[in-house]
């Protein structure tokens, strides 16, 4: 590859994040505050505290985590807070040079360089990075061939941030053997991070973040808040606050019922995934659900721009689904779906990739959108400066596009499910009409 060919991207990466790191010391602690709390609850665990007791909200890998810039940074609040987002940096780069693939994935490159500059300097200063880069980093490793690599990335993923869990069965490809070893390599690096984590720190401990979880309130930014962030603009008796959650939420009128609502809407989610889950595996291994089951597997296994596509929809389905919407959480689908742009390369031009770059446009809107909340606007969003209508106005429109976005998504992954996808039907076609002579009129096209 000529050196023009990396060159332009490489200083473009330079550009970007710079420009980043250069705006953040606006924002002071808005930004800063989350990395400034996990030196805090560093050095109390340091001081003695147990990690019975510290970050409860977090899974226990967290705290191991934290301890490589804590024990770098010599227990500096300082210097823990630079460590941190140099780590944080350098993972940005790594992921960025492990997609560009002797130049394969330009595409997928320069999405990821415009999403760094459309998410901000937040990129940075929250953890949520790693297990969305872990993520992407299992479909890479799927496109090696790596079920090692692809297994235990998902594992650690979901010892750090749960969600990653959910794509476990999203990674199954219809190939026995491979999918065998990956759910023994998922499986087992998720029942050792289990062990570890109980004996370190406790089964309370473990099971803490799914309690933390489901007795928040309303978070500003989530789609369920806004009926309410919306209707605070024309009625009196609203008000956000920073709960003991640790997160700015809404209350007053109806809000107890949207929580509802949420909640509901939650479990439906997760039943249709669990169902999108049961389709899957049923075109991927179509004895499986008979009277007698057998693991043989279909004459359709799955392609990588399937599975991409499929991982995105489960992702954007959660982030729907959810009650709290921590601006963060867009580096959930960023990530995955830079792997996603890479490995639809690898296939002939197919109308999967063509989703996957509106996807990826779509992706950068929102993120842009999401640095507009948080943190250009955030204190007018709250109501504790001007502007709290475009800045309500903002918060609408990127949730109403992510609703929509997960519809859209839904639509092109029905045809998947079915074992049938746009551009196989057409192929399929195009070879009935030049073999029309010696073809059987009656014979499925596919």
């Amino acid at each position: 590859m000529r050196l023009t060919g990396w060159l332009v991207p490489a200083l473009t990466w330079v550009l970007t994040r710079t420009l980043m790191l250069a705006f953040a010391p606006q924002f002071g602690t808005m930004l800063s505050g989350d990395v400034e709390y996990y030196w805090t609850k560093m050095a109390a665990l340091a001081g003695g505290v147990p990690a019975s007791a510290t970050m409860v909200e977090y899974p226990t890998p967290v705290l191991w985590l934290l301890q490589v810039p804590f024990r770098l940074s010599g227990g500096g609040k300082e210097s823990f807070v630079i460590i941190f987002v140099v780590i944080l940096m350098l993972l940005d780069l790594v992921f960025a040079l492990l997609l560009w693939q002797g130049g394969k994935g330009r595409v997928a490159v320069w999405f990821w360089i415009c999403f760094g500059l459309a998410m901000g300097p937040l990129m940075y200063f929250r953890l949520d990075l790693v297990p969305a880069v872990l993520c992407a980093i299992a479909l890479l490793a799927l496109r090696r061939q790596s079920q090692l690599g692809a297994g235990g990335a998902l594992a650690l993923g979901a010892g750090l941030k749960l969600w990653p869990a959910t794509l476990w069965p999203t990674m199954l490809r219809g190939d026995r053997k491979q999918d065998a070893k990956l759910t023994a390599y998922f499986f087992g690096g998720g029942v050792l991070l289990v062990v570890v984590a109980v004996l370190y720190a406790g089964i309370g401990r473990l099971l803490s973040p799914l309690q933390w979880q489901s007795a928040r309130g309303l978070q500003v930014e989530s789609l369920w808040a806004t009926p309410t962030m919306v209707a605070r603009l024309f009625l009196p008796g609203y008000s956000t606050e920073q709960s003991k959650w640790q997160a700015y939420e809404i209350y007053g009128p109806g809000v107890d019922s949207w929580l509802l609502i949420a909640t509901v809407v939650t479990d439906l989610v997760y039943l249709a995934i669990v169902v999108a889950f049961i389709l899957w595996i049923a075109r991927l291994y179509p004895k499986l659900l008979r009277p007698r089951p057998s693991f043989q597997p279909g004459s359709n296994p799955a392609r990588l721009s399937e599975v991409g596509l499929f991982m995105v929809m489960v992702i954007t389905g959660i982030l729907i689904a959810n009650k709290t919407f921590s601006p963060q959480y867009v580096m959930w689908l960023a990530a995955p779906v830079a792997a996603w742009l890479l490995v639809v390369e690898d296939e002939p031009p197919t109308t999967l990739r063509r989703t996957a770059r509106l996807t990826a446009v779509v992706v950068l809107v929102l993120a842009a959108a999401t640095q507009v909340i948080y943190p250009l606007t955030y204190g007018s969003l709250l109501g504790y400066s001007e502007g709290v209508g475009p800045a309500t106005a903002v918060l609408m429109v990127r949730n109403v596009l992510l609703v929509a976005f997960g519809g859209w998504l839904i639509s092109k992954f029905v045809p998947v499910l079915r074992g049938r996808t746009p551009e196989l039907i057409a192929t399929a076609k195009g070879v009935d009409a030049s073999e029309k002579s010696t073809a059987d009129p009656s014979s499925d096209p596919r």
